[in-house]
Order: structure tokens, then sequence, then C-alpha cells
């Protein structure tokens, strides 16, 4: 596994998964590996910059890749689109309270659609986070914008 992470990114790790994950029916698929929509509450805007550029940019915000989150695709035009970055920022830290969860998709056109919301930490406190406690897309869109206060999402 080591090997593999040091020459592949998670999100390539992810998509994968993903691809797999949509191959079988849902029910013998377990709730964690199934491949999800994203929530529509969750939509930010498209990013003008591939998503390349837009992971870059996350990271030099001090975002960090994530492993462990749900998988999400959606369909746009009859073509499936898969998440290629789950991110999240944790002003606290690993062990802080709370994160900011970014993802991003590409658009056909070549630029970025993000989706986030704000939520407590899994590391912190998993079963309130399974539970949706404290989660918040607007204050997510909110803390996401403040951080990217030179990005105007369309």
């Amino acid at each position: 596994m080591w090997v593999t992470l040091t020459y592949v990114s998670l999100w390539q790790v992810r998509v994968v998964g993903a691809r797999l994950s949509r191959q079988f029916p849902g029910w013998l698929v377990p709730k964690p590996f199934r491949v999800l929509p994203p929530p529509e509450s969750e939509y930010v805007g498209v990013w003008d910059v591939p998503p390349a550029t837009a992971r870059d940019r996350l990271a030099e915000c001090g975002f960090s890749q994530m492993i462990r989150a749900y998988l999400h695709a959606y369909e746009r035009d009859g073509k499936v689109l898969y998440e290629v970055a789950s991110c999240s920022y944790r002003p606290g830290g690993t062990f802080g309270r709370w994160q900011l969860h970014v993802r991003l998709f590409p658009t056909p056109e070549g630029t970025t659609d993000v989706w986030c919301h704000w939520e407590l930490n899994p590391n912190v406190a998993p079963l309130a986070h399974l539970r949706q406690e404290g989660y918040d897309p607007e204050d997510g869109e909110r803390r996401l914008r403040e951080l990217l206060d030179d990005v105007s999402f369309e």
C-alpha cells in the first residue's frame, strides 16, 4: 500500500475505488463504500481553474487530502463525473474539533465544480460526525470564500 501511495495520489485511489464500487448493485456494497451524489446544499459553484490547480491551491491553504470519506460522483449530460479531491482544512490541527470539508469535481469544460461543508472532525467526534451534528454547508461556503478571498466561483 505505501509503495502505491508513493506514486499515486489519494484522490486517484479514491476514483479507482468509486469506479469499482459503481460496478456492483448498491445493496451489495456496504454504505461506507457506496458512491453517492454530493448533497445539493453543498454546491458552491465553478472555480475557473483545472482540478489539479484547485488541488494545489487548497494544499497551499493548509488543506489535506482525505482517504476516509464517502465516495462521490454525479452525472452530467450522461457522463459520470467522479470526485477528484476530498480535502479537509482543520483550523485546530489534526485533532481540532472542526473541519472544512471540500470536494472537487472536473467539469467537461476543464474547470472545477466545488462542493463543501463545515462539520465535526471525525478524528475527534466520530459518532457525532456520522450523525452530522454541527454539519453546516452555508458556514462551510463562507469559510471557504474567506480562505480563498481572491477566488470567485461562478
